[in-house]
């Protein structure tokens, strides 16, 4: 056993009246003296206290020197000793020790006293008759009165009736505790309240209902968190409360003593003309320990209240001001409806914080799982399997290629099928684990992915631990109200993959060594430049469907004016189309393709004379390919000059580029017949009869031209990837998790973001002109486990800038946020042609879709912008800056910046408000400056990027999510602080609680039950060595931390 030697000194030496018996015994010793070896009876002087038997040398020797000795009386028998002479002994028998102790008497009754009390001291012994009562009250009342007893070896950390309480609380109350006294040591206590309640005639006994924080050392507490009472279908007013004034000894291990306590019924709250009420605390000893004054107000939501005066009937004989008070006084709510429809499990809290100047921030934090959860990802599953689905088909209308090519083609194609049947696997899958009927085990489940299924291949591509963290704050003296929203999630990584070789940024920079570039001189792949120009290509396709169709509608209204300068812009963009299709990776890939098709057609030929007419027939086509395929040539659509016709030959590139420049010459020329021969009344049917067929002439010409640019592109795509087609498909689908992990978080924030804004109507037309900001808050590090996730998180941000929304108008059959690939191929840092960009369809209420800007109404889209700043905080990072480097997060940060940059420059020629103090302190400029002199600044672990980032993000409407490896434990530092630094901020947090106010957030906030959620641990998981590393904003309080799996 440990202990401490001087606290046990002074324990021994307290005041009788602290021991439970004290007084005379002689004790059996060895005699160690020369003359007179062996055993005698000693005199001894003995106090018990609890479960501790000291022994003296005598009574005079209490105060003067420390006990001889002390026996902890557990696991041990008091008996009488039958083998001694003296008839009034007894012996202390130790459980496994061959050592007993024996005592003596003067007399049979002090003997005997001795023993009952010595056999009641032990806890067991204590521990047997609380079970003894407990069955006959048991027996008695039929319910178990320790079933929500606080349990000592718990500490703080018990469960609550409130806590596990999702619904919105019918009234909640604040405490506030005055003239509390100081501990034993005369140092300021740490108080601790828990409130009991009971529910007459149901109930006969105290049942743990909900406690507060800790607050340390002080002895006129006022405690942040609030208590509620009932739920959206009752309030019983009849409740009686206690509420128990606790000094913490010791937070690590939630060692506490009672100060005090108060018991009162919900009524005298209710019957009270300012609904507060004050209270003296009583203590063990009956005695005044201090106030307790207690401040309540109702929650306008809940059906409890709004029939409470005509259920109770105590309210009948009050003046008619005190009955028609409740209803009227302080009514505010949670919203809880508001985030019913997209999320699940909404858990809240309750705080109440002092101002600088005297008055209350009512703050209600939430924390909600997101339904998207899995929905999202089985629907990015279905668009990567039709991706899959249209690159098998655009491989195999490439048609027949020499034999090692072809080989490379049909172990692409191979690739493609094997990921359709997987991502077809991982749908049934999720659509199992989401809970569906075939799956009702998984049902509680289906909104949520815990941290330690992370590495679970069958759900990688979900999101980790997926949250909404909200805060709501009213000011109570002037009404001033702010939402805040965080989406809180896991690093966007594929653990289940491994990082063997790496994270995706690795890969993709060796996959990229492979490719050609598309000069001498020049660090542009083929690969990229064949994107952007498919993307060019297809963009000039749009411009140009949307202009013939307004020369055909200026054609039907008969102005010559606007017929020709529609014409004339149709002109130019057709011939911008033209001169792309001349670009020489193009032109050179056509070449290439109709030389490899030559080739094979001579092959063929020579062939077919060698082995003649029935084995031509009867021949094995190429690996993969199918033998009508080699029988007879897929049919291709060519230009006779007149009309569209079916051929087995494919028209040369250079001859639909020219027969696309004579359609538009058609065009114009016809145009311009109509316009100089027009004379008398126009004939406006006359007009559009003869222009539509030659506008449906060049339409069609455009889209041969953009659907054999695309066909090349794949030829090129299997020539730059035929030495590392398993390294790309690999890298494809390890980027297919985590965007789809990426994606179905930023739909959950764009909804909520959305849904929010409905009320601010004026920023509809910045999202429309400017695009949506998206930024992250990383905390990962630069070295060890980190840099991977570090790695995979870019890319998959990186791929999000090929991410569109739109708004569309809800109706009874478009409820549901859907997906849409759209023709553009994924032209980003890393470019890919087998995947395109995704436009996500939001549907919103006719009320709020009346209010948005004409272009949004008519469909157009709004773009994305995605930031990353990161900063490492734990122990890796601060290895990173000594003695790795940090130049992936550097260089994910400066990007970052310069985008915000370029998007604050327009937003400020655009939309800002110059006449408000453009370059005042806190102003959107100045936030950019210190943004941009921390971002280019060497500073160690510098949190004041992600603190400046995040406040513009807010100023600028932007999304925010936050997010470390599992979002569990740094992620909840993180949303905690920025949660203090809003409220100091924006709704003048007092000073002096800020950091009470931040311990508070992280000890009762809904940040402890994430962790409880993912670990089935109400603890952070960090150690104390750990913490010495981060920054001291971000060290959560002693007693909520410890060694937890993650």
């Amino acid at each position: 056993m440990r202990f401490n030697s001087k606290e046990l000194a002074v324990l021994a030496q307290q005041d009788s009246s602290k021991f439970d018996k004290e007084g005379t015994l002689f004790m059996k010793q060895k005699n160690d003296k020369l003359f007179k070896k062996g055993e005698a009876l000693v005199e001894k002087y003995l106090r018990l206290r609890g479960n501790l038997l000291f022994y003296f040398k005598g009574k005079e020797y209490v105060q003067k020197s420390e006990p001889q000795g002390v026996l902890v009386l557990e696991r041990c028998a008091v008996e009488l000793d039958v083998n001694e002479q003296n008839s009034f002994s007894f012996v202390i028998v130790f459980e496994g020790d061959e050592v007993t102790y024996t005592f003596s008497a003067l007399t049979e009754e002090e003997r005997d006293d001795w023993i009952q009390t010595l056999h009641d001291a032990s806890y067991e012994c204590l521990k047997m008759q609380l079970q003894s009562l407990r069955e006959q009250v048991q027996a008695r009342t039929g319910e178990d009165p320790l079933i929500q007893m606080l349990q000592p070896d718990t500490g703080m950390d018990f469960e609550t009736r409130a806590a596990a309480d999702t619904s919105d609380p019918a009234m909640e109350i604040s405490l506030t505790v005055e003239g509390l006294p100081n501990d034993s040591n005369e140092q300021a206590p740490n108080p601790f309240a828990v409130v009991y309640i009971i529910v007459p005639p149901q109930q006969q006994n105290w049942l743990q209902h909900s406690h507060t924080e800790m607050v340390e050392k002080n002895n006129n507490p006022h405690f942040l968190k609030t208590i509620g009472f009932g739920d959206t279908a009752c309030l019983e007013t009849s409740t009686r409360v206690k509420i128990a004034i606790y000094h913490v000894k010791e937070r690590m291990t939630g060692t506490m003593t009672m100060i005090g306590h108060v018991i009162f019924t919900l009524n005298e709250l209710l019957l009270s003309d300012t609904m507060s009420l004050k209270f003296a605390i009583v203590g063990p000893d009956s005695s005044k320990v201090g106030t307790l004054s207690i401040v309540s107000w109702l929650n306008d939501t809940n059906d409890a209240v709004t029939d409470l005066q005509e259920h109770n009937d105590r309210f009948s004989d009050r003046p008619p001001s005190i009955r028609a008070r409740p209803l009227s006084m302080r009514c505010r709510s949670k919203r809880l409806e508001m985030l019913k429809p997209v999320c699940d499990n909404i858990v809240t809290r309750t705080f109440r914080f002092d101002t600088n100047d005297s008055n209350k921030l009512l703050v209600h934090e939430y924390m909600a799982d997101s339904k998207f959860t899995f929905e999202i990802p089985m629907k990015v599953l279905q668009l990567l399997i039709s991706e899959e689905q249209r690159r098998i088909k655009e491989l195999q209308d490439i048609g027949q290629l020499p034999r090692m090519l072809e080989s490379y083609l049909a172990a692409d194609i191979s690739h493609g099928a094997a990921a359709v049947s997987e991502y077809t696997d991982n749908i049934n899958v999720l659509a199992c684990y989401r809970g569906s009927t075939s799956c009702t085990t998984n049902k509680k489940c289906r909104s949520f992915k815990a941290s330690t299924k992370k590495s679970d291949r069958e759900l990688e591509f979900a999101p980790l631990n997926l949250h909404l963290q909200r805060m709501i704050v009213l000011n109570e003296a002037n009404a001033q109200f702010g939402c805040y929203d965080t989406i809180t999630v896991g690093a966007f990584v594929a653990h289940a993959r491994k990082f063997r070789a790496g994270g995706l940024t690795q890969l993709l920079q060796k996959l990229q060594e492979g490719y050609t570039a598309e000069g001498t001189l020049s660090k542009v792949t083929k690969v990229k430049r064949a994107c952007q120009l498919v993307n060019t290509l297809l963009g000039l396709q749009s411009e140009i469907v949307v202009l013939c169709e307004r020369v055909c509608q200026e054609a039907l209204q008969g102005d010559s004016d606007s017929l020709q300068a529609a014409t004339l812009q149709l002109e130019y963009t057709v011939k911008d189309l033209v001169q792309n299709c001349e670009k020489p990776i193009l032109q050179e890939t056509a070449a290439k393709l109709a030389d490899v098709h030559e080739e094979m057609e001579a092959l063929s030929e020579q062939s077919g004379k060698q082995e003649g007419p029935h084995s031509r027939a009867t021949g094995s086509p190429g690996f993969g390919r199918k033998t009508t395929q080699s029988e007879a040539p897929e049919l291709k659509w060519k230009w006779t000059g007149s009309c569209f016709i079916k051929s087995p030959t494919i028209e040369p590139w250079d001859m639909t580029r020219v027969n696309t420049e004579a359609s538009l010459v058609c065009l114009t020329t016809m145009v311009e017949d109509l316009i100089q021969n027009k004379s008398g009344p126009m004939d406006r049917p006359k007009w559009l009869g003869e222009i539509s067929p030659a506008v449906i002439k060049l339409k069609s010409f455009i889209e041969i031209c953009c659907e054999k640019a695309a066909h090349f592109m794949s030829f090129l795509d299997l020539m730059e990837h035929k030495d590392n087609l398993k390294l790309m498909h690999t890298i494809k689908t390890r980027r297919d998790i985590v965007f789809s992990q990426a994606l179905s978080s930023l739909v959950f924030g764009l909804v909520l973001h959305v849904t929010s804004l409905l009320d601010h109507p004026h920023v509809f037309p910045q999202l429309a002109g400017l695009g949506c900001l998206v930024q992250v808050e990383g905390l990962l590090s630069c070295h060890g486990e980190d840099v991977p996730l570090l790695e995979d998180m870019i890319v998959a941000l990186d791929d999000l800038s090929t991410v569109s929304f739109k708004l569309v108008q809800e109706t009874k059959l478009r409820r549901e946020v859907e997906l849409v690939a759209k023709q553009l191929k994924r032209a980003c840092h890393y470019p890919d042609l087998s995947r395109h960009h995704v436009c996500i369809e939001i549907p919103i209420p006719k009320s709020g879709f009346d209010q948005l800007p004409s272009n949004l109404k008519s469909g157009s889209e709004i773009k994305l912008i995605p930031l990353f700043f990161n900063i490492g905080i734990n122990e890796q990072g601060t290895l990173a800056e000594r003695f790795g480097n940090t130049s992936l997060q550097d260089k994910a940060n400066e990007e970052s910046f310069g985008r915000l940059h370029n998007y604050v420059e327009e937003y400020k020629d655009k939309f800002m408000d110059k006449s408000s103090g453009a370059n005042s302190v806190g102003s959107i400029p100045s936030l950019v400056q210190q943004l941009h002199t921390n971002v280019y600044t060497k500073k160690s672990k510098n949190v004041e990027i992600l603190h400046l980032a995040a406040e513009l993000c807010r100023k600028l409407h932007g999304v925010r999510i936050t997010c470390c490896k599992s979002a569990k434990d740094r992620t909840a530092m993180a949303v905690t602080l920025e949660q203090v630094q809003i409220l100091q901020r924006d709704h003048n947090l007092a000073s002096h609680v800020f950091m009470q106010s931040l311990d508070c957030f992280r000890s009762e906030g809904v940040r402890r039950e994430n962790t409880f959620k993912n670990v089935g641990l109400r603890k952070y998981a960090f150690n104390s060595l750990q913490l010495l590393s981060f920054p001291k904003q971000y060290r959560p309080p002693n007693g909520t931390y410890g060694n937890v799996q993650t």
